[in-house]
């Protein structure tokens, strides 16, 4: 591995809402992007990436972590206004708390997939799972992750993936 301690991550995620007959409407499907410099640790076979949160305005509102071991698992850990985490392991459904300031949000995930792929100078991983609450299901959703080593061409590349996974995911409803 010889990716660069200073990052860019690109991660784009997409949320289809579930209706109550358990269908999904495309056009309420929800998109949300983030390109960002971030820290990457490769400790003990896992891979880390540490970057900053900021709210739409800008204002650094905590920070976060993302985790991967092998191609089974991911955690992304939130502290800040924001704490909790999403602990995602192929095939199994995990209860993750969220603290806001406005309370507690509880809710379970179950993952249907996880894909990665490291290569010499970045790192791809597509999270696939559905969100439920109270034993029901509310939303289906992906998660891209993109990280490569700083370079010249690299933030052209990681908004043309995002682009591209972007339209990727609208297609895949």
């Amino acid at each position: 591995m010889i990716m660069d301690r200073e990052i860019l991550l690109g991660i784009t995620g997409m949320q289809w809402e579930m209706m109550d007959d358990g269908e999904q409407k495309a056009e309420d499907a929800e998109a949300v992007e983030m390109l960002t410099s971030a820290d990457y640790f490769f400790k003990n076979g896992k891979h880390y990436f540490v970057y900053d949160e900021t709210s739409g305005s800008g204002r650094k509102i905590g920070k976060s972590k993302i985790k991967i071991t092998g191609d089974r698992i991911v955690e992304i850990m939130k502290a800040g206004e924001m704490r909790g985490g999403l602990f995602f392991e192929k095939d199994k459904r995990t209860l993750t708390c969220y603290e806001t300031p406005y309370g507690q949000l509880h809710f379970g995930v179950w993952t249907t997939g996880i894909d990665v792929d490291v290569k010499e100078d970045e790192i791809l991983a597509e999270i696939r799972y559905r969100m439920e609450m109270e034993d029901k299901p509310m939303a289906d959703c992906c998660v891209k992750i993109h990280a490569c080593s700083k370079g010249e061409k690299s933030a052209q590349m990681v908004r043309e993936l995002m682009e591209h996974q972007k339209q990727d995911l609208i297609k895949a409803e």
